[in-house]
Formats: C-alpha cells, structure tokens, sequence
C-alpha cells in the first residue's frame, strides 16, 4: 500500500500514523517497526530539507515480501541525490574532531537490512528492506 505525503516536516505526523498501520497489518514486531520508523524518518526529513522549494510530494509504500518489510520513498521531480553513496562516518573519533553531518544516514545503514537508491524518469527513488523478527 502507497501513500502520499505533502513534503513538510508537518507531515511526520501523518507519516507515523500511516507506517503504525502498515506495521501492524504485516505483523511487525516492535524491533522492525522502531527501525522502519527511525529510517523512515531521517529519510522523509532528508527529503524534506534538501528539496526544500519544491511543492511535490513524496510518496511512501509499504510491503511485505516473505520475511521481509519493503518500504520505499518516491522523492517526486528532484535531481539525483544518492544518499546511500555517502563514505561512512567515523564514529570512533573525539566529537570535536568528527565532520557535520551524515550521521542520520549512518543511523539508517545501520538499522535496516538493505538501503538502495535508484533514480527515474526525475524521481529518486529510496528503498530500504527491514527483516522480520520470528
């Protein structure tokens, strides 16, 4: 199932709403569902934030694929942003030695299972796979 989503911070709210029912029809135990919800969010507020001037919406789908979740977020007319090509982020540094930025896609890798991103017909398309608990 698909939804859209005006491109707002204001939105999160209606975004959480509908991944808690999305979560809950495919059984997701409360481990998948805190990480899709975290990578969710970070991924949405990315979105938000680096296409700030644009009016189109995003689009949110939630699936299940045997033991897996499969949620994707359809950034709609931007210009090919790959967040999941980003270096890794040293964590191991003093904090003030560390560079800005980058932590909430460090965040997401570490999260789910699987983080791709593809770009088509000018949408950026992000897909991220979350296994099920038994």
């Amino acid at each position: 199932m698909k939804r859209r989503f005006v491109r707002s911070i204001d939105s999160l709210t209606d975004v959480f709403t509908f991944l808690d029912e999305r979560l809950a029809a495919q059984n997701a135990g409360p481990a998948a569902a805190y990480a899709v919800n975290l990578a969710v969010e970070e991924l949405f507020t990315n979105m938000v934030k680096y296409s700030s001037g644009r009016r189109n919406e995003v689009t949110i789908g939630v699936e299940k694929n045997g033991d897996r979740l499969v949620v994707t977020l359809v950034d709609e007319d931007v210009e090919p942003f790959d967040m999941t090509g980003r270096a890794e982020v040293d964590t191991s540094g003093p904090l003030e030695e560390r560079k800005v930025g980058g932590l909430g896609i460090h965040l997401v890798r570490q999260m789910v299972d699987e983080f791709h991103y593809r770009y088509e017909n000018g949408n950026g398309i992000i897909t991220i796979t979350k296994k099920l608990e038994q």
